[in-house]
């Protein structure tokens, strides 16, 4: 026989999840909202907050858990109205300068529980209502009157998910919102994948001519959040910023805004190479450096992602993009695609430049990821 650990989750179609949902809608100290900042990663300031639901009992299941069952059992629009309308209150303790989001799922914004506590507050600023899925909302009257209100009233409207395909898309040109959060999924490995730069680019252009801003939501790495960053994405959300948490964090860490603010600064300068420089390590053992150096410290060989090696090609930061394009685009077919190395006046290594980056920078010259 099998016995049940109290802490074991049933499944959603069980029938105890109705006991727990109805305990939950009663009870306010079984939900609690968490906040996650979101970071202009520009300055390395909180510009707002992502409202998280976070369940104590009685399974420490996780949030999507719980709403997938409440969404089973017929608890899914009253437990959503009960998180609005605690995102609502919470609005009285936000730091200055700054907005709050709320989940919702679109298809519920007709529904009385949920239209009802959008339409009957007079005042929605500082509100970003997220939707959390791709159904056509603004087709359904109802629904659309209720967008038309969170305008009206000053709140402003987020769309989730941007950049998983047509029907994201779609619903992208349909609602026109304030915010377009791009897909955890695009952000992942966005450090080392130069398709998934340039479809950050392309979605930053079309927010941009919304009048929309772009949010990269779950950069998980430093890595991540410094590719975002030298992108020009205006907006960033995820662990290597910060976590959530039970009260609103009004600033991150010191150094982590020191070193947001200087790859900003240098990414600004997106007509010249410094913007596209990424730190190397540099030795005498190919098993540990991608950067060989011979005995005055100065770049001898340089090391591609696959393991082969060519004599060190060296640019100064100072050096244009089309330049340094020109000039790596002149080797030999066999080292064409091996990385620069960006060094200093006295021939120092800062790091190197990945042809990818380089090609796909000297392309797209005049762009603008960040929308608005």
């Amino acid at each position: 026989m099998v016995v049940e650990t109290p802490n074991e989750v049933p499944p959603v179609d069980d029938e105890r999840w109705v006991q727990a949902l109805e305990a939950v809608v009663v009870d306010a100290d079984l939900l609690q909202l968490h906040a996650q900042p979101i970071v202009e990663l520009s300055s390395g300031s909180v510009a707002g907050y992502e409202m998280l639901s976070r369940f104590t009992g009685p399974w420490r299941a996780s949030p999507d858990v719980w709403f997938s069952a409440a969404d089973r059992w017929g608890f899914n629009a009253v437990l959503q109205a009960r998180v609005l309308r605690a995102g609502l209150a919470a609005r009285d303790v936000l730091p200055p300068n700054t907005f709050l989001t709320v989940n919702v799922d679109p298809h519920l914004l007709a529904v009385p529980e949920v239209a009802d506590t959008l339409t009957q507050v007079g005042d929605l600023s500082r509100l970003v209502l997220e939707l959390t899925e791709h159904s056509r909302a603004g087709t359904d009257d109802g629904t659309a009157a209720v967008i038309a209100h969170l305008r009206a009233a000053g709140g402003l409207l987020a769309m989730d998910d941007a950049g998983t395909g047509y029907a994201g898309l779609s619903a992208l040109l349909e609602l026109r919102p304030h915010i377009v959060k791009l897909d955890r999924e695009l952000i992942t490995g966005l450090d080392t994948e130069p398709v998934k730069r340039a479809l950050v680019e392309v979605l930053g252009d079309l927010a941009g001519r919304m009048d929309a801003w772009i949010l990269a939501e779950g950069i998980e790495t430093s890595d991540e959040l410094d590719a975002v960053v030298r992108l020009g994405v205006p907006l960033g959300q995820g662990w290597a910023l910060a976590r959530p948490a039970p009260t609103m964090l009004g600033e991150l860490d010191p150094e982590l805004v020191k070193h947001i603010r200087t790859t900003a600064a240098r990414s600004s300068l997106h007509e010249y190479v410094a913007s596209l420089v990424r730190p190397a390590p540099a030795g005498e053992d190919p098993s540990t450096c991608t950067v060989i150096l011979d005995a005055a410290g100065q770049a001898r060989m340089v090391g591609d992602e696959r393991g082969g090696w060519a004599p060190a090609m060296r640019v100064a930061p100072s050096a244009t993009v089309q330049e340094a394009a020109r000039r790596a685009m002149s080797r030999t077919l066999e080292h064409r695609y091996v990385p620069l190395v960006c060094t200093d006046g006295q021939g120092q290594v800062l790091g190197t430049i990945g042809i990818d980056d380089l090609l796909m920078s000297a392309v797209s010259a005049g762009g603008n990821p960040r929308g608005r």
